[in-house]
């Protein structure tokens, strides 16, 4: 029997929805909340379709779940066993597995929170007051998704108490980890000046290439400090590089490097930006940094006691509370304040040709979904 988080998220999956797109996914949600008590506001920006859908609640406390209806492009549409925007389910000899773009990153996630809501609400189980947090702006820029939701709520008073980021955290199996923190991230674009000229002339031109080499290796030499408990060491990683006219015999007169920096809390942007600009200061160039996400951590307490609770007395695992991978929405939410944790399904062919997820997990998933509210304590 088709379980109701597999209807859900097949609905969703075969509402085609690259970023920023949403494809009616939010106005399908809604009909599946409303009739639940959940009052949907939304708070499109930009094109950008972002909803909160809330419902009050019989017991203390306010939980929300984020997550996002856009989905990465596909890739090679030949590429693929199924079509991505089909949501075929094939079974195989471990079980069902739904395919499709969206199945694990993280309309997936999505169907599994409805799915739990759902069943508790028609078992008349007394809840917290939910909130769900739904943008089509997540795996683009994310300039005006889920912050802007923040923004909303910060303005009319009605944050939560606590998040649960659907984005899929887990590697072999549902449950195995959650995410309670995540790195920052700046980036940097440093352009190294010089004068171009005849390389059969170098006394009449300054290379940019050879001013930049010694400086870029000073950078990779850094000392970021120790990280901070339960977080990996910052990396700072150069991942482009420019320079030259294509001609063999032109010496550059600038040369730009590009760097991609993942800093745990020990550090911070203006401690970044300084040691940057110390190891090319005996070098004549120009920056631009972007911070483009805060790191945050959520300590121990009972918001994550809960959950890794839930995940137990559900699957029988023991949790590992990670604070691994790139960023989420969660920094947004964390930055207001709020507790967060990222729980979702297995991540093994995210932004991948074939995404897919086994069936089972989607049940899993839902059942922990489940506890957690049940649960949930403040």
């Amino acid at each position: 029997m088709t379980s109701l988080a597999l209807n859900i998220a097949i609905k969703l999956i075969r509402r085609e929805s690259p970023t920023p797109e949403d494809a009616g996914c939010q106005n399908y949600i809604e009909s599946l909340l409303a009739p639940l008590g959940f009052v949907r506001t939304s708070v499109d920006t930009a094109g950008i379709t972002n909803s909160i859908y809330s419902r009050i609640g019989e017991l203390k406390g306010t939980l929300a779940f984020a997550g996002h209806t856009d989905v990465v492009p596909t890739g090679p549409i030949e590429a693929w066993t199924h079509p991505p925007f089909e949501a075929v389910v094939e079974d195989g000899p471990d079980g069902a597995t739904l395919h499709g773009r969206g199945t694990q990153d993280m309309k997936g996630g999505i169907a599994c929170w409805l799915a739990a809501i759902a069943t508790l609400c028609a078992q008349q189980t007394p809840l917290p007051t939910l909130q769900l947090l739904i943008t089509s702006d997540e795996e683009g820029d994310s300039i005006d998704g889920t912050i802007r939701i923040v923004e909303y709520m910060q303005e009319n008073n009605t944050l939560p108490d606590a998040v649960i980021v659907g984005e899929p955290s887990c590697s072999e199996k549902v449950g195995d980890t959650i995410r309670r923190g995540r790195r920052g991230v700046v980036q940097a674009r440093i352009t190294f000046l010089g004068k171009q000229g005849h390389s059969a002339y170098p006394q009449d031109a300054d290379n940019a290439i050879h001013r930049a080499a010694p400086a870029l290796a000073r950078i990779t030499d850094i000392d970021w400090g120790k990280a901070a408990e339960g977080f990996p060491a910052t990396s700072c990683q150069i991942t482009n590089f420019n320079a030259g006219t294509g001609a063999s015999n032109v010496i550059p007169g600038t040369a730009e490097a590009f760097l991609d920096i993942r800093y745990n809390p020990g550090n911070h942007f203006e401690q970044i930006k300084s040691l940057i600009e110390a190891a090319c200061e005996k070098t004549e160039v120009s920056y631009n940094f972007d911070h483009v996400a805060t790191a945050f951590s959520t300590p121990d307490g009972i918001f994550l006691d809960t959950i890794c609770t839930s995940i137990k007395r559900i699957t029988g695992i023991d949790t590992l509370r990670d604070t691994g991978g790139g960023t989420s929405d969660g920094r947004f939410i964390a930055a207001a304040g709020v507790a967060v944790a990222e729980l979702g399904l297995t991540n093994s062919t995210i932004h991948q040709v074939n995404e897919c997820v086994a069936t089972h997990e989607l049940d899993t998933l839902t059942a922990i979904y489940s506890d957690i509210i049940e649960h949930f304590e403040v």
